[in-house]
């Protein structure tokens, strides 16, 4: 049978994402999800570590979890597509499922064939002039071009879309699958059909309603998550700040999606704002969404450059699995390396060092921002999950 793919941040896993791995074992006898680690693609920090939300995963019904690295999960919606689809693939899937607005799997594919057309690039550059945001040139192209604006203008729809583009980039033959999102809409603060967003349970969460937020998580995971395993940037803050006030502008420069001389505007921006938000503020215009000057923000603080940016992980680093998972983890799979201890990261090429030396420096910065923080070093050490033994 099918192995079915999620791409996924469960940044916390609720019931909606529960609904979603459920339809998937419809689909296929192996659900293998790929998560983000622990900095998230809307330039933020995940609220909890990638582990704790792995383990989420799999008391959830997932067959295996694996890590997307920081340099992809942290990053523009086409670079995390890309990284995504490409380590499902190399974990053996045949289909990939997501969650959409709109639910119809032709429109999003007839979207991604136009988007991947000859001259759409050209006609959403030539929109860009006015001053617009490329997104915003995006949308108003495609519409010309026969595609409702909507579906890149909703969060599922146009990352499903990218999923589909990043197939096509890459030449692989996967089905790809959608199930209509139910309930309150990404970012929403509403309670709908008793489903929410996850950023309605993270604000819950930085609040201590843990209790209340449980209510809109499977069964399975409830009783879980205590006030320790909570990450908030505000922790890091002036970390960031005085980290930022020490670069320069060629450091800037090289961050990954840097475009038109925003370096400078950072660098001016960041020996002026005494907060995250003020300087997230005085970079923002019109032109650049907040997500990308926070990932920008982010990246900098981190040492990213963008050696990496549009080009896909060098390895896959499996963080748990279930006995189905691991009979499936036995047989051949893709073209990159499965790596299931980080002593085997050792054994791989010098771009894969580089991209877990990241992920470790990474690591180490997020667990200041955990409720109870925690040593350097947890990354090298993080223990392989295994279902049998978290039940």
């Amino acid at each position: 049978m099918s192995v079915v793919g999620i791409i996924a941040e469960f940044n916390p896993l609720h019931t909606g994402h529960k609904r979603i791995i459920d339809h998937a074992h419809t689909l296929g006898n192996t659900v293998v999800c790929v998560i983000s680690g622990n900095f998230v693609q809307r330039g933020d920090i995940s609220i909890l570590s990638k582990q704790q939300r792995a383990k989420f995963a799999l008391l959830c019904g997932a067959d295996i979890v694996a890590e997307m690295p920081v340099l992809w999960s942290m990053s523009t919606a086409q670079n995390f597509a890309l990284a995504g689809v490409w380590q499902l693939y190399n974990l053996g899937c045949d289909k990939i499922l997501f969650g959409s607005e709109c639910g119809d799997i032709d429109a999003l594919k007839h979207a991604a064939d136009v988007l991947n057309s000859d001259g759409f690039f050209e006609k959403a550059t030539e929109k860009a002039k006015s001053g617009v945001t490329f997104a915003v040139a995006r949308e108003q192209a495609a519409q010309e071009m026969g595609v409702d604006f909507a579906l890149l203008r909703n969060p599922n729809d146009n990352l499903g879309i990218e999923y589909i583009l990043a197939a096509k980039k890459l030449n692989l033959p996967i089905d790809f699958h959608c199930i209509k999102r139910l309930g309150a809409m990404h970012d929403s603060s509403d309670i709908a059909d008793g489903f929410v967003s996850s950023s309605f349970i993270r604000e819950e969460l930085f609040k201590g309603n843990i209790g209340y937020t449980e209510r809109f998580m499977p069964r399975e995971i409830r009783g879980i998550i205590t006030p320790d395993h909570i990450a908030n940037i505000s922790r890091l803050e002036n970390a960031i700040l005085c980290s930022l006030r020490s670069k320069t502008v060629n450091d800037f420069k090289n961050l990954p999606d840097i475009s038109e001389g925003l370096e400078n505007k950072i660098y001016f921006s960041v020996r002026v704002a005494t907060s995250l938000e003020e300087l997230y503020n005085m970079i923002k215009t019109k032109r650049y969404t907040l997500a990308r000057i926070r990932r920008l923000v982010l990246s900098a603080f981190l040492g990213f450059d963008n050696k990496f940016f549009m080009v896909t992980p060098p390895y896959v680093r499996v963080l748990g699995f279930s006995k189905q998972g691991l009979s499936h983890l036995k047989k051949p799979q893709g073209v990159i390396p499965i790596i299931t201890r980080a002593s085997q990261i050792k054994e791989l090429d010098a771009d894969a060092l580089k991209v877990f030396e990241t992920e470790c420096r990474a690591t180490d910065i997020y667990n200041l921002a955990l409720g109870k923080a925690l040593e350097c070093g947890t990354e090298q050490k993080m223990k392989l999950l295994k279902l049998e033994e978290l039940l």
